[in-house]
């Protein structure tokens, strides 16, 4: 069972995403808690889902959601939850 679960909803972030995740994995390893990242992409078209699958490919805590088209933020997010 995961005790914390982030969700961060993604759209054409591929330049900024591998300094949120350097910046966020040391917090997740701080916590003493099991927890997980969901990071949805909401129908990116530069990459950004590679770049989180890169990151899963070293982390088990990364999880990746994608959504055919772009829906928004809202909608992303709740896509997370499920």
């Amino acid at each position: 069972m995961v005790d914390v679960s982030v969700v961060i909803p993604v759209y054409n972030e591929v330049e900024s995403l591998p300094r949120l995740w350097e910046e966020l994995r040391p917090v997740l390893d701080g916590l003493g808690m099991t927890a997980e990242v969901i990071f949805v992409d909401d129908g990116s078209t530069d990459g950004s889902a590679e770049a989180v699958r890169a990151f899963r490919e070293r982390d088990r805590r990364v999880r990746l959601v994608r959504l055919k088209a772009n829906a928004g933020e809202t909608a992303a997010t709740d896509a997370g939850f499920r």
